[in-house]
């Protein structure tokens, strides 16, 4: 998981474009939808608890744990 302790996370990945980014909550409810070309996202609108965030860059996807605190 990656603890988030700021209002902002980065997002690397090693193919470059625009990322679409999901995140839900662990009862499976979206609550952020957002397309970012830069590496990174706003993420002070979130509660304290633990996400999946779904990456998306030229139809690949990967999910992560995302714990904010």
């Amino acid at each position: 998981p990656n603890p988030a302790d700021a209002n902002y996370i980065s997002i690397l990945s090693p193919i470059s474009g625009d990322k679409e980014i999901e995140i839900y909550t662990l009862t499976g409810r979206k609550v952020l939808q957002t397309t970012i070309s830069n590496s990174t996202l706003n993420i002070e609108s979130l509660s304290a608890g633990f996400y999946m965030i779904k990456v998306t860059i030229d139809n690949k996807s990967k999910t992560s744990k995302l714990v904010v605190r």
